[in-house]
């Protein structure tokens, strides 16, 4: 895919709506570091992109290159920092500055996922501006309301659709950017259910990384689910699995209910013999490098429990990824597994004997048409028992047809919700297109 021809002329700091454009030979920013923890900043900056001459690097030549890139992304470090003293943030910024260091068109980034919160997006998108100005940037987001702490205007805002360019506007043409996000796309009608009593409640509930117990993932989550509602949740995985058992492997604070009652989720087991049940498609994991650098994907739960042990460098940083069943080792006590069947065969047991909260990741990636009216069914009659679904997703059309109303986490807060005839996709459209969001 050419980008650059699909950019007006002289755009330099560009939204992507809809999805990541798929092109060779462009830096791709995403939410997972890519530095090398144990090498310095100046290393990680000219890393491939500088060759060495002859036996000796030219080591007063690159670190001078690395110094300039630097002072381009506003990183106030010296290139023989070590990237293990450098915070989630500044990390990133280093990657920004190895993007630049390639000299390419453009340089792609992938925000869609990132949980910063205010004072973090801050630094980061002053960054990014800066970096503008020296390359074109395409940054990826679910809504153009996650680019309010940018320090400088959007020039332009590409829209994606079923992998492709779908077309461009600038932020101001609403009724275009609506029609490119949502138009001549057939809608299933949003759905109506009898609803029971509220079964269960967050109340400013947080949510903490596993291994960094003093940053936030989530932060005063306050959610209410009745008997028989099925709630999406964009982009909220980590909330999901604190309700689980802490299964995400931080510390989670704040209130959960059960039926009006106080309840004790504060493990796998207790959730369980609550009956607050969980299952995903793809489960969420961690890379990690064990004995001899293997790459080894763990749960929440596993990362900080390595981390305690010393098996595991604390001071890295690690983001979760989403990835297909097979490759994660299953989290304690959960009846996931692997098999797409025989995960239709736990809903289907959760339809006969409800759960009191089903708690559903991912419901339908990777699924063809088929497949996806057959789990759809399950869930339907999950809830037809009496039962609180809660569905999350990183992608939250998939919430679309299922869900009476849909709640998007921005940044580490659930401030956004559509409910009733406004969760539809062009609901969701419109809510992508909002400048107005704080985080």
């Amino acid at each position: 895919m050419h980008l650059v021809g699909s950019l007006p002329d002289g755009a330099r700091l560009v939204a992507v709506l809809g999805g990541v454009p798929e092109a060779s030979g462009i830096p791709l920013i995403g939410a997972e570091s890519l530095t090398i923890p144990f090498s310095t900043v100046g290393d990680n900056v000219l890393l491939g992109s500088e060759s060495a001459s002859g036996f000796f690097t030219r080591r007063r030549v690159l670190e001078r290159r690395a110094r300039e890139l630097l002072e381009v992304v506003g990183l106030p470090v010296a290139p023989a920092t070590p990237v293990l003293e450098l915070d989630a943030v500044d990390q990133r910024i280093v990657e920004l500055a190895r993007a630049l260091a390639r000299r390419t068109d453009v340089v792609l980034v992938d925000d869609r996922l990132t949980l910063f919160h205010a004072d973090e997006a801050a630094r980061w998108y002053a960054a990014v501006a800066r970096a503008a100005a020296v390359t074109p940037i395409l940054v990826a987001v679910q809504s153009l309301a996650d680019l309010r702490d940018v320090p400088a205007p959007i020039d332009a805002v590409l829209v994606m659709r079923d992998g492709g360019v779908a077309g461009v506007a600038t932020p101001q043409e609403s009724a275009r950017l609506l029609d490119l996000l949502a138009g001549g796309v057939d809608e299933p009608a949003p759905v109506e259910r009898v609803f029971g009593p509220v079964v269960l409640e967050l109340e400013s509930v947080t949510v903490t990384h596993p291994i960094q117990r003093r940053r936030p993932v989530v932060e005063g989550a306050t959610l209410a689910v009745r008997s028989g509602e099925i709630v999406g949740l964009a982009g909220a995985e980590s909330l999901v699995l604190g309700v689980f058992g802490a299964s995400s492997g931080g510390e989670v604070s704040g209130e959960i209910r059960l039926d009006g009652q106080p309840v004790d989720l504060s493990s796998v087991a207790k959730a369980i013999a609550a009956r607050v049940l969980f299952i995903s498609e793809h489960p969420p994991a961690y890379d990690v490098g064990l004995i001899g650098g293997i790459p080894t994907s763990v749960s929440g739960e596993s990362l900080a429990r390595l981390a305690r042990t010393g098996l595991i460098d604390p001071r890295r940083t690690y983001i979760p990824r989403r990835a297909p069943s097979m490759l994660l080792e299953a989290l304690p006590g959960t009846r996931s597994r692997p098999s797409t069947g025989d995960m239709n065969e736990v809903l289907a047991g959760w339809a006969a004997t409800p759960p009191r909260v089903a708690l559903i990741t991912e419901p339908f990636s990777g699924l063809g048409p088929a497949e996806r009216d057959e789990r759809r069914s399950l869930i339907e009659a999950i809830a037809a028992a009496g039962t609180a679904v809660i569905l999350e997703a990183a992608d939250p059309t998939q919430l679309l047809g299922l869900s009476n109303r849909i709640l998007a986490q921005h940044g580490t807060r659930l401030v956004t919700e559509l409910s009733g005839g406004d969760v539809t996709l062009r609901g969701l459209a419109a809510l992508s297109i909002r400048t107005d969001i704080q985080r």
